[in-house]
């Protein structure tokens, strides 16, 4: 486990490096500091993406837990499918409005994107639940 450990610092001080060198790169005005200042606010997140990869895989239970309920194992996969759907929307919406060249108001957009939402998440929960009722 300590190698695991020793890994995940490696990909850490890597991810801020590569973040300090691309910072001393392009900075047009004091590239030392701006390694520094970059280097030093990209270790956590290199340490919390070493972790992802190491350690997380290894400890993390794939099967429920104790406190888990199957309509929490039904909103947590209607979530995640939510999301995905939400993305799509958001691409083909995005390629339209690209396209056509109009420009509608931001509210129709965000009050299309909340009903999708809700329509996907309600359909894919009614979904999840009607596959694990009639099993």
């Amino acid at each position: 486990m300590a190698l695991r450990w020793v890994s995940v610092a490696a990909i850490g001080l890597a991810t801020a490096s590569a973040t300090a060198l691309l910072a001393w790169l392009v900075s047009p005005v004091a590239p030392g500091i701006a390694a520094v200042v970059f280097g030093f606010t990209a270790l956590p997140f290199g340490a919390m993406l070493g972790w992802i990869l190491i350690i997380a895989p290894v400890t993390a239970d794939q099967t429920y837990t104790s406190g888990d309920s199957v309509e929490s194992h039904w909103t947590t996969s209607a979530s995640s499918g939510t999301a995905i759907d939400l993305v799509t929307v958001l691409g083909l919406t995005l390629a339209v409005v690209a396209i056509t060249r109009v420009d509608p108001p931001a509210t129709l957009l965000l009050t299309g994107l909340l009903l999708a939402a809700f329509a996907s998440f309600t359909a894919r929960y009614a979904l999840a639940r009607h596959q694990a009722l009639s099993e």
